[in-house]
């Protein structure tokens, strides 16, 4: 059996196409080291992540998430034994803004092609969830008056 989890947080400060490039890089090179596959999906400053691979390298993966300064808010919303991994290739999808720019290697087209899988898991539905709906900004909860100008 597997473990996967899905989880979602805003991001401290923005990033830019190339401290995602960077984030790809390093969490390929880890998650591959730890057994790990998944979908990263970054856009308007929230992350949304599903992982999936042995249970106690999930778990600690998570633990680190959690600890990294660059997230808040993070919050778990699935979990559960699976299978067979949905993603066997780890990868991200960003929103880039521009429509028709090519997607660069290791990234997922998630965001611009929609999904085309059949499975109606929670884990894949929150997915799609995250892909079609507007996002707020990561700090709306604060109200007009405690966020910064």
């Amino acid at each position: 059996m597997l473990q996967s989890l899905v989880y979602m947080s805003s991001a401290t400060e923005p990033f830019d196409d190339n401290a995602l490039e960077d984030v790809l890089a390093h969490a390929r090179a880890r998650n591959t080291a730890d057994g790990l596959t998944g979908l990263l999906v970054h856009r308007a400053g929230r992350f949304m992540q599903l992982l999936e691979g042995p249970y106690d390298a999930v778990l600690s993966t998570y633990q680190r998430i959690l600890a990294d300064d660059r997230h808040d808010e993070v919050r778990l919303l699935a979990e559960e034994s699976i299978h067979t991994r949905r993603f066997p290739d780890w990868s991200m999808a960003y929103d880039r803004g521009t429509e028709g720019t090519a997607v660069p290697e290791g990234f997922s087209d998630f965001l611009a092609a929609g999904d085309r899988s059949a499975d109606t898991s929670r884990s894949r539905e929150l997915l799609r969830w995250f892909r079609n709906h507007p996002m707020a900004a990561p700090d709306a909860a604060k109200g007009k008056h405690r966020r910064e100008a």
